[in-house]
Parts: C-alpha cells; structure tokens; sequence
C-alpha cells in the first residue's frame, strides 16, 4: 500500500467517521424534539387540567357565597318579621287599651251631660 492509498483510506475512514458522527447528531436533534413536543403537549394538558379545576374550584366558591348570602338575608328577613310581627302586637294592644280608654271617655262624657 502507498502513502497515497494510505491516505485516501485514511480520508474515506475520517469521512464515514464524520457521516457517522452527522447521523448520530441528526438522531440526537430528532430525538430531542421528539421530547420537546412530547413535553410542550404535557405541559398544555396539564395547564388546562389545572385550568378546569380552578374554574371548578371558583364555581364552587361561588355558590357558597351564594348560598351563604342568601342563608343570611333569609335569618335578616326572619328577623325583621319578627320585629314588625311584635310592634304590630303592641301597636294592636296600644289600641286596644286606648279604645277602652275612649269608651270610658265617652261613657263618662255621656254621664255628665245626663
């Protein structure tokens, strides 16, 4: 073997040791954004999982505000019939006395005049 065909072969050595190294290369990227997608669409099923359970989430809590405040204005209103039922008692009984005191008023009124 000559020095020439020592280095051509030598040259065809270091080219496929070249393609080979481009090859590997080529699969590594391949390879890479293979998991970089695989990755990005996790991550986007992930966020909308977490989306819709936060949208969920604050549904829930709105419904309990709800409840509560209507839980509340249910006792507010409870309460404050109560207060016009026991003012309407007074009131009522208030009259009542008053009108016994008119008739006594009246009655005595009568008398004088008789």
């Amino acid at each position: 073997m000559s020095i020439s065909e020592t280095d051509n072969s030598r040259e065809i050595e270091i080219l496929s040791e070249i393609k080979e190294a481009e090859k590997k290369a080529e699969e590594i990227i391949e390879s890479a954004k293979s998991e970089k997608e695989r990755i990005v669409h996790e991550a986007i099923a992930n966020s909308s999982k977490l989306l819709a359970a936060k949208e969920e989430e604050i549904k829930k809590l709105h419904e309990k505000k709800l409840m509560d405040f209507e839980e509340k204005s249910k006792l507010i209103r409870e309460e404050k019939l109560s207060e016009g039922r026991t003012a309407v008692r007074q009131i009522k009984a208030k009259a009542e006395k008053n009108i016994e005191k008119a008739v006594e008023l009246v009655m005595k009124e009568i008398e004088e005049r008789v």
